[in-house]
Order: C-alpha cells, then structure tokens, then sequence
C-alpha cells in the first residue's frame, strides 16, 4: 500500500524491517531519521514519504473535529424525518382507508392474510415496522458475566475511566465477527462478537473496546444510533418490500429514505473518525490500525463460512470450532493476501457511515503507541475462561440445538 509500518513507542520502520513485521510497507520516517528496528538511515523516498503522509494527516484532523452547528442541524433534522415518517404515514393510511382503502383491506382480512397494523400499511402500499428490539438475548446474543471474564471487564473498566464514560451495564458475547454498543429503553449493551477473540490480540481488542467507548462517551449509542437504526431499518425494509410499494405511501418511505440518507451520512462520518482518533489515543495507532484491517479481512470470510457450514451433520464441529480450524491453518502468505485485497476492495463499494479504509488506517498509523502496555501481543481469548465453553453455547443458541441435561432423583432420606 506504500506506506510504513510503527514500531514500539510509535517509531517508524523501514521498507524491509515494515515488511518482516506484516506490516502494511513501506515507508514513513521516524524522528531520528534512522529505521527504529535496524537503525538504517531512511533514504529520500522514505523521507518524502513521511513528509507527505504527515501533511495528508495534519490536513484530515480538523476533519474529524466536524461538528457545532452543521451536525447539530443534520440530527435534530434527521430525529424530525422519523417522527414526520410515522406521523405521516399514519395519516396517509387513514385517509385511504376513509376514501376506499377499506376495500381491499377487508378482503385481506377475510381471506386472513391481514395478521397487524403493518398488514394494513403494506396492503396500501406503505411500510410499517419496528425499529427497537424486542428480544436482546436471541438478538444480541446471552450476557458476559464479571466471574466468566475478569480480565476483560477489568480492561473495560480501564479503557472507561481513560475516556471518562461509565461502561454499558451489560456486556454481550454476540454470533458474528462485531462490536458495537446498542441501547434499548434504559439499557445499553457493549456488544463483543466471540470469533473476534480467536483473531485479535489483547492490544487490537483494547482499541476496539476503546472506539466503542468513545461512541457512548459521546451520545452515538442512544440519540444517533436511534436514527441511525431508523434509516437502516427503512433501507432493509424497502429492499425487502420494494415490489409491494406502490401509491402515495410508498413514494413516501422511499422519500423519507433518500433525505435520511442524505443527512446521516456526514453524521455517520465524523463520529467514526472521532472514535477512531479516541481509540488511538488510548491503545495505541498500531493496534488500532490492525484490529481494523483484522475485522475487515474476518468479516467478509465469516460469512462464507455461514454459508458453508452444515449444522446437520453430525460428524462436523460446532461453528466456531470450524472457523477457528480452518483460520488457524491458513499459511501466513494467505493472511496477507486477504489483507491487501480488503483494502483495495473497500473502493468498489460505497458506505456512507464510515470513511474510506485506507484514509482511516492512514490516520491511525500515523498516531504514536503509548509505552507501558504489557502483554498486549497475547492472543485476546485469555480474556475467557473456557472460550470453547462459550462457543458449543453460542452455536446451541444459533442453531436452536437443544440440550439435554442429564439428573438423578432420589427419595427423601435415602
């Protein structure tokens, strides 16, 4: 990718030494002007690369300092499009209902086709759904508790004080390759998914704890994400329906989805480089530049790896065992190719709530590693106690396997 891979306390390496360390190569500048590993002298490429990647870098951070009144008015707008979508919504069903609606309506009705209020919307050509979860276990997978995993809700607590937030009140091992902090009513979960601790080490699981912190810190997890949920929400529901819309009300839903759209992006934008930078601050630009090149190159496989697997057979292992079987034994050549096709993939596509990869990594590597932090490089399962306890639950969970527990009664008194 043409750029230099970071050293301990945040020095620079060379081309060769960048790429020996699985780094993305070559090369930027320490401040000594010498490789911090071999002590070469950095030639006039690597100097004028280190020039040109610190002005990119000096000229993105009062980028991702965004916001006062322009962002303020994008959500408070966007909190406005939720509320005039229901509102309207339910008047332009009304009134079609009062103006013939009730014809086709009662005749899905009779023929029981008709089972909610989301029925009736959709048989005159609207969208009705929910935005909210109603079941956070079978969604977000069971509760982490404290006994089962000190040592990472000690880390938690750590990256919490560092960022001044006080930690969700719950802590979730989720199914997929993810990390988030949601917020349901009252509650807010930091959601950590269980093949991440297979793939990341003690230090990328800090940094990736810590962007999240910094999204609650900063109020993303309740008023933000309540829109951004909405407008995702609305998106899937379009694709999924969008042969059924037709009418007013779905010019409507399509409406309101352009002009969400449109607002949420710079939105989306500015706080993931926020959390970026925070998360920088408090694990380091290393660690944080690789746990995200780690989730992109694993969550893409993940997902083939779903649709490979067969939870019928009897002889094959649960699904995390599998993934972890077939990651483990792919050769390091392998690694590496997947990296750099993940980041020269991610412009073919377009995704208005975060920034390019590459600009982010850029950004990341470019932030210094904060010494006196021990054993970031072991592998983040010894955060678990028993992590293949956990991954025969969650597969039962996933594919509604059902146990059964074996018991013994006795009499009384015998």
């Amino acid at each position: 990718m043409g750029r230099a891979g970071a050293g301990a306390r945040g020095e620079w390496l060379c081309r060769r030494c960048a790429a020996d360390d699985d780094v993305d190569a070559p090369a930027s500048a320490g401040r000594s002007g010498r490789c911090a590993r071999c002590g070469r002298p950095l030639d006039a490429d690597e100097r004028t690369a280190l020039r040109t990647r610190a002005e990119s870098s000096a000229a993105s951070r009062p980028a991702a300092r965004v916001g006062g009144i322009g962002l303020a008015w994008r959500n408070w707008m966007l909190r406005l499009i939720e509320r005039l979508y229901w509102t309207g919504t339910l008047a332009g069903t009304v009134v079609m209902l009062a103006f013939g609606g009730f014809v086709p309506v009662l005749g899905a009705w009779l023929r029981n086709e008709l089972d909610d209020w989301s029925g009736v919307v959709a048989r005159l050509g609207g969208l009705w759904f929910r935005v909210e979860t109603l079941d956070p276990d079978s969604d977000l997978g069971p509760v982490l508790a404290r006994v089962d995993a000190p040592q990472l809700f000690a880390m938690i607590d750590s990256v919490g004080r560092r960022l001044g937030v006080r930690p969700p009140g719950q802590v979730r091992l989720t199914y997929l390759p993810c990390c988030g902090v949601v917020a349901w009513g009252r509650s807010r979960a930091l959601i950590i998914g269980l093949p991440l601790f297979r793939v990341l080490t003690q230090g990328e699981l800090r940094a990736i704890l810590a962007h999240e912190l910094a999204h609650l810190a900063r109020g993303d997890a309740t008023r933000a994400a309540r829109s951004a949920r909405f407008v995702e929400t609305l998106e899937l529901a379009i694709e999924r329906e969008g042969h059924r819309l037709f009418g007013p009300l779905g010019a409507w839903a399509r409406y309101c989805l352009r002009e969400s759209s449109r607002l949420i992006e710079p939105v989306a934008r500015s706080q993931e480089t926020r959390a970026d930078r925070l998360s920088a601050t408090v694990a380091g630009g290393s660690a944080a530049a690789s746990a995200l090149v780690k989730v992109a190159v694993i969550q893409p496989l993940f997902r083939e790896l779903l649709a490979a697997y067969d939870p019928a057979d009897d002889e094959s292992l649960n699904l995390y065992a599998f993934f972890r079987a077939f990651w483990f034994r792919l050769p390091p050549e392998t690694h590496t190719a997947m990296r750099l096709s993940v980041l020269t993939r991610q412009h073919d596509g377009f995704d208005p709530a975060h920034p390019p990869l590459p600009d982010r990594i850029a950004a990341l590597q470019a932030c210094p590693d904060p010494a006196g932090l021990n054993g970031d490089s072991q592998p983040a399962t010894t955060f678990l106690g028993d992590p293949e306890i956990f991954e025969q639950m969650l597969h039962n969970r996933l594919y509604s396997v059902q146990t059964i527990e074996p018991s013994i009664f006795h009499r009384a008194g015998t």
